[in-house]
């Protein structure tokens, strides 16, 4: 079997001739080094990717990096015919992965930025750059197509941070609602888009479809 073949039939639960060792694509390691150390068939390779796109014709983020205290960060603003929000992350140095410092909704007028946001949102396919990073990747391994978090998961861990969360749900659960609804609405369309694409499956959070 191919790696592809094997990692397939893993996540697919058929019968595979051994159990795949996999990396994501170019993480841990350039996938080159790690091949010549281990041989080119031992190693699979995972490439996150996606299935759909989301245009947003009257918004737009704009990004700016610096440093404070010898940490790396950055300020992402968020602009709409609402108003504008700010997000900030921090860099750590080993993986270059970030975490958030500031959320951007923070006090409950910024819901209406939100929402001006959301409501801007059309979802299309992006099955054409699935097919590319598939086509790229050949018999090494295999696109990890992913969906959205939930609407719930995403307010806490992307847009307000559990703290301010608990609290706008005490405050103003209408304006939490009404994102939350706009949130799912478009999550059911990406799933409808999920479910026709060319992958053979989707990953949702910690649970992986497949349809194929």
């Amino acid at each position: 079997m191919t790696m592809r073949e094997r990692m397939l039939a893993v996540i697919q639960g058929r019968e595979h001739d051994r159990v795949p060792f996999v990396q994501y694509s170019g993480i841990a390691a350039p996938n080159e080094e790690v091949w010549a150390h281990a041989g080119r068939g031992r190693v699979g390779l995972l490439q996150w990717c996606s299935i759909h796109r989301v245009e947003t014709p009257n918004c737009r983020f704009e990004h700016e990096d610096f440093e404070r205290e010898g940490a790396r960060l950055r300020r992402t603003t968020l602009h709409t015919p609402a108003g504008s929000l700010a997000e900030e992350r921090q860099f750590e140095p080993a993986y270059g992965s970030s975490s958030i410092r500031r959320h951007y909704v923070q006090e409950l007028r910024d819901y209406d930025v939100l929402l001006a946001y959301l409501r801007d949102g059309i979802v299309m396919d992006a099955y054409d750059a699935y097919r590319k990073v598939d086509s790229d990747l050949g018999d090494d391994g295999l696109p990890l197509p992913a969906v959205e978090r939930t609407p719930y998961q995403q307010l806490w861990v992307q847009w307000a941070g559990l703290n301010n969360l608990a609290v706008h749900l005490a405050e103003c659960p209408d304006k939490v609602e009404a994102a939350t609804e706009l949130l799912r609405q478009r999550a059911r369309l990406i799933f409808e888009l999920a479910l026709r694409s060319p992958a053979p499956f989707i990953d949702l959070g910690v649970v992986r479809f497949g349809h194929r």
